[in-house]
């Protein structure tokens, strides 16, 4: 902390009147920085390298489809001699975090999961013409599943390294292999649009005013690419999701594939996996165990 400090006194040449940790994640840890001067700003350092430019590039693209506010990045810093970790500093925005909200009235609940969802299909609205990938990747794939196999498979790797290291059980491995085998079984539905997903949207990432019940900011993408809209659709079960009946909400609006729900366990198993592996966090092993015994009922 006292080293971050030192670095935000170099930028900003004024001591905050309070500076503040105000989350953590798999990738980066958040704070909040308070002036008597300045704009308060949030400021997030990153634990793994790269995922700074790639926060940077998803937000510049959602931003321009979102019906809500997101951050403005005022400056990045990669890591050197000065600080040696990548540092991405926002302005701060108004709001209580989302996965925060209970205890709502039925109106206020269906009010909030309007706007959180109209939000959501404002970016899944958004297509590339060019195909699935990466956002900012040289070259697209013309179909999705061509681009997820590839991805599926190196997650594959990653989960037999985790079981070699004890991360993972025998029987999570054995749940991974048998999806990848059944993997076009599973994506058995053509998926012709490549759709702008923010790739982790849940009430997490979701500011809210809570006491008039209104979205007031949208933020934290990762794994922001061009891809099957329903990937989206796991995470808004996630924190207070299932309380305010968010996939309800999205399944009212938009019909959902045949197979929408063997690819949204497929989802969050292989996406957890590798986030574990990226982030060098530690395997939470009865929540992959859950995710695991999810798939496993649709294999």
């Amino acid at each position: 902390m006292k080293e971050l400090q030192k670095f935000m006194f170099m930028k900003t040449k004024e001591n905050p009147l309070k500076f503040d940790r105000v989350g953590s994640g798999f990738y980066a840890d958040v704070y909040r920085a308070d002036y008597k001067n300045l704009s308060p700003i949030i400021v997030k350092v990153y634990k793994s390298k790269g995922m700074m430019e790639k926060e940077k590039t998803q937000i510049k693209l959602l931003s321009q489809y979102a019906l809500y506010t997101m951050p403005d990045v005022l400056w990045s810093h990669s890591a050197d001699e000065t600080y040696d970790k990548d540092v991405l500093v926002m302005n701060f925005l108004q709001g209580e975090n989302g996965g925060n909200a209970f205890y709502l009235t039925p109106s206020k609940k269906a009010k909030l999961a309007e706007q959180v969802i109209d939000n959501l299909l404002a970016f899944h609205n958004v297509h590339n013409p060019e195909g699935f990938g990466e956002i900012d990747a040289d070259k697209y794939h013309k179909t999705f599943n061509e681009y997820y196999r590839e991805k599926a498979d190196v997650i594959l790797k990653m989960a037999e390294k985790f079981n070699g290291d004890g991360q993972i059980t025998d029987y999570v491995l054995s749940v991974v292999k048998e999806a990848v085998k059944e993997f076009d079984k599973i994506f058995c539905l053509p998926i012709t649009e490549a759709s702008l997903i923010h790739g982790d949207y849940n009430m997490w990432n979701v500011m809210i005013d809570k006491k008039n019940c209104n979205v007031t900011a949208i933020i934290d993408p990762c794994g922001c690419m061009w891809a099957d809209s329903e990937y989206d659709l796991y995470q808004l079960n996630n924190a207070n999701g299932k309380h305010l009946k968010l996939f309800d909400t999205y399944a009212k609006k938009k019909t959902l594939s045949e197979n929408c729900f063997e690819k949204m366990a497929f989802y969050e198993l292989f996406t957890e996996i590798e986030h574990y592996y990226n982030s060098g966090y530690p395997v939470i092993k009865k929540l992959i165990k859950k995710q695991a015994d999810n798939l496993k009922r649709y294999l």
